[in-house]
């Protein structure tokens, strides 16, 4: 009885894992296999998104606005944000995110796609099967180097355009499903991002410091009440208040100062001056005496003053002198 009950628990054990096993086929088939290729990296699914379609614009991304995103898988890739999309009936694309963005734009397609639509791109030249376009030619010229020859001839034909765009570095394929292209993929424009370092990052455009305040905020917006009262705002908007006003006003000469009455009953007040601003001659009643005369006493010394023609008082002993 022993060994039935065993066979029976064997037999039993293998049914549950036929079930198991059956159970993860069908609900693979029934989820969306991008959802399922997204399982693996970790990544995040969703079945359209209307924002990418206001964030890319260049390369396979210049299409109609009818064309929409859809079948959006998302995550982080080796350390950096990552997303794998498809263009209804278009394209497969692949973005990952860059650390800084730059004004240089760099096409790199294969020599059978079209050229790029974009009026601000030249043509540099071709690397291998692939041609390069970019906005700066100086610039791309020197990202140019043995890596990116490397990478154009490696790349596999299937991957048609490699472009950067804002903080994003893209690259597009026909449509399709299978795990091993989109992998590849993911990985070629991954090397593709990390050849563009080199690129110089957007810098927005700064107003000189204040001498005043040099360690203030430049942009106005930023900038606090104590930085604004230092570089005077409001006063020089009171002075541009007041030219207005002082051109529309007529010009009128000046008034002379109203006289004082001299009507009967009224008493006339003299103007008040300043005491130290008259002369001795021009003050009544009073006159410049003149200053006292420190004349010696008897005994030859200076104990005190006199005025000139007077008689010194009769020179007294010292009564605390011993003696």
């Amino acid at each position: 009885m022993t060994i039935v009950y065993f066979v029976i628990a064997v037999l039993a054990l293998a049914g549950a894992v036929a079930l198991l096993w059956l159970d993860r086929q069908r609900s693979s088939a029934v989820r969306h296999r991008r959802a399922v290729w997204g399982d693996q990296h970790e990544f995040k699914f969703r079945e359209t998104d209307t924002k990418l379609r206001k964030v890319f614009h260049r390369a396979t991304m210049n299409v109609p606005d009818r064309v929409a995103v859809q079948d959006v898988a998302y995550g982080h890739y080796a350390g950096t944000e990552a997303a794998v999309f498809d263009l209804a009936e278009t394209a497969t694309v692949v973005a990952v995110r860059r650390s800084t963005p730059s004004p240089v734009v760099i096409d790199l397609r294969h020599e059978d796609v079209l050229a790029p639509a974009e009026e601000d791109v030249e043509l540099l030249g071709a690397m291998g099967p692939r041609v390069m376009f970019s906005n700066n030619l100086d610039v791309a010229r020197r990202v140019c180097d043995r890596r990116m020859v490397a990478l154009a001839n490696n790349a596999p034909p299937f991957i048609e355009v490699l472009w950067n765009e804002g903080n994003w570095v893209l690259g597009s394929m026909p449509l399709t499903t299978e795990d091993a292209q989109l992998d590849t993929g993911l990985e070629v424009v991954r090397r593709f991002a990390d050849l563009l370092r080199v690129l110089p990052p957007l810098v927005d455009p700064q107003d000189a410091p204040d001498p005043r305040d040099p360690h203030g905020p430049t942009r106005a917006e930023l900038a606090d009440e104590k930085t604004e009262s230092m570089r005077d705002k409001q006063r020089r908007a009171r002075i541009e208040a007041d030219k207005p006003a002082a051109a529309a006003a007529p010009h009128q000469p000046p008034t002379a100062a109203p006289e004082p009455s001299t009507a009967e009953g009224d008493a006339v007040s003299p103007a008040p001056t300043r005491a130290w601003s008259q002369t001795p001659e021009s003050a009544p009643g009073r006159r410049m005496q003149p200053m006292p005369v420190r004349r010696p006493g008897p005994d030859g010394r200076r104990p005190y003053d006199m005025p000139p023609g007077a008689t010194p008082p009769p020179d007294r002993p010292n009564r605390h002198r011993k003696g």
